[in-house]
């Protein structure tokens, strides 16, 4: 499974100690719920979830791809048809 966070502008991923294409790590020895979903953690150590996804795709353009739908929305907290979200298969 992968998940890779683009951000269009390169100044404004820098300024948040990411850089324009961020490959997520999925620690799944961590679970953020008693429902043991996965977690995933931005290369600044902060942590991928709902708020900070919608903060990151309105005010930097970012967007997200995967192969894993399902596991990305249950860990992150977002529905299937999410918008700036895409599957690649």
């Amino acid at each position: 499974m992968f998940i890779r966070l683009i951000i269009a502008d390169a100044e404004k991923a820098r300024s948040r100690g990411l850089e324009p294409v961020n490959d997520l790590v999925c620690n799944e020895n961590y679970c953020s719920s008693s429902q043991g979903y996965p977690v995933f953690i931005l290369p600044n150590e902060q942590l991928l979830d709902c708020g900070t996804w919608r903060e990151l795709r309105d005010e930097c353009g970012a967007t997200m791809e995967t192969d894993n739908l399902v596991k990305l929305c249950l860990g992150v907290g977002i529905p299937r048809d999410e918008p700036g979200v895409t599957l690649v298969k």
